[in-house]
């Protein structure tokens, strides 16, 4: 064998394992915020930006406010379709996008009026992004370490141990299948969106709802009227459990699940089954390969840990900062302590609430059989009073 030949296989098998190796593009950072993955980038070179990283996301959706002050001008107009119903938005066309070592040019954005909900330390959230970033990259979310990792998707090998799960692409939406368990009788196979932009467990749309006779068979649950996905519309939604299920090769049991009745949006079509939330999702580090139509699963320090089920009645958001109370549930600990929508709460067993992290408040209102002596200010007014924490389901 001559000289060259050895040349030839020694460069073949060097060519060979550097293309086994995944090309890491970047690594950027994210917070959970209340189980949202917000991180950051930059539009036209401006300063870095909250940005929701959400797979439910066909668009890209920007902030009317911050897009106004970043000098981006409206091309043309269109309707945006949401979890529960459809809402009117700007065009934005030219983008440059800029996220670690990454750059998007000529990106197509829609503007939206409505705004979006501030982080709990005050931050702005400037918009929601994710199939444009998606379909062309191979992205891990590693909830361990709370990182986005961005691969190059044309050489890449996954070489892990966890689940391989296919996927199919609907309206730029990943959707997988799943079985479900209602309870005793009701079994069923449907698909479902991986949506890490979803912050519950198990969504159910409303024709699978009414398919399954499911609002009998849930048994105890509870029923509030509140703002659901990006359009901003206001949905009837009930909260229960379902018996099992069925994802990534894993069984969950007792899943908190929502039931959709939304007329309108993602949740109402018939092609959609339901959602899989990101607390179901966080429990694993994902990893989205959407030219292989697949999802990679591994399951993280998250699998074990119980699930978050309301045992206030109400539901936390923050203003500058500052917890306030929305969506009191009838008949819950929260409406017999006499709480209401928009009371601040001061104090927290003698606690001053500005002097706590926001996470340290919401775990405060996740201890079930816990009793809080709370201060709370309605307008102008300090009041007093007492909430026992229970479960709701």
């Amino acid at each position: 064998m001559n000289r060259f030949f050895y040349l030839v296989i020694f460069y073949c098998s060097i060519f060979t394992q550097g293309l086994a190796q995944n090309q890491e593009l970047t690594r950027i950072p994210f917070i959970l915020n209340n189980d949202h993955i917000i991180f950051q980038l930059s539009v036209n070179n401006s300063e870095p930006l909250n940005f929701m990283f959400d797979s439910g996301a066909g668009g890209i959706l920007i902030n009317k406010n911050i897009a106004d002050s970043i000098g981006l001008v409206a091309d043309s107009e269109r309707v945006n379709t949401g979890a529960v119903g459809t809402h009117r938005v700007a065009i934005l066309k030219g983008i440059s996008l800029q996220l670690g070592n990454i750059s998007l040019n000529s990106v197509t954005m829609m503007r939206d009026d409505a705004g979006f909900e501030e982080l709990d330390d005050g931050g702005e959230v400037a918009g929601i992004i994710g199939f444009h970033l998606l379909s062309r990259y191979v992205i891990e979310v590693n909830y361990d370490t709370h990182e986005l990792v961005f691969y190059n998707r044309s050489s890449f090998t996954y070489d892990g141990d966890g689940v391989v799960q296919s996927i199919v692409l609907s309206y730029n939406l990943p959707l997988t299948v799943c079985v479900v368990q209602v309870d005793n009788t009701t079994e069923f196979e449907g698909l479902f969106l991986i949506d890490t932009g979803a912050r519950a467990d198990l969504l159910f749309s409303s024709p699978t709802v009414s398919k399954y006779n499911m609002i009998d068979a849930i048994g105890d649950h509870y029923v509030l009227k509140t703002e659901v996905g990006s359009s901003g519309k206001k949905a009837k939604i009930m909260y229960g459990k379902v018996h099992k299920l069925q994802f990534a090769e894993h069984e969950f049991t007792q899943v908190p699940a929502i039931l959709s009745q939304a007329q309108a949006g993602v949740l109402s079509f018939d092609g959609i089954d339901g959602i899989v939330g990101n607390r179901i999702l966080k429990r694993f580090n994902v990893i989205f390969d959407y030219q292989r139509s697949l999802i990679y699963l591994e399951p993280n320090g998250n699998m074990a840990k119980k699930y978050e089920l309301n045992v206030s009645g109400f539901s936390l958001f923050f203003k500058s900062g500052r917890p306030f109370i929305k969506n009191v549930i009838e008949r819950s600990p929260a409406s017999r302590a006499g709480l209401r929508n928009g009371d601040e709460i001061i104090s927290i067993d003698g606690v001053v609430a500005n002097k706590l992290d926001p996470a340290v408040i919401r775990d405060y209102f996740r201890a079930e059989g816990a009793r809080l002596k709370l201060v709370i200010k309605r307008g102008s007014k300090l009041k007093y009073t007492e909430i026992k924490l229970k479960s709701l389901i």
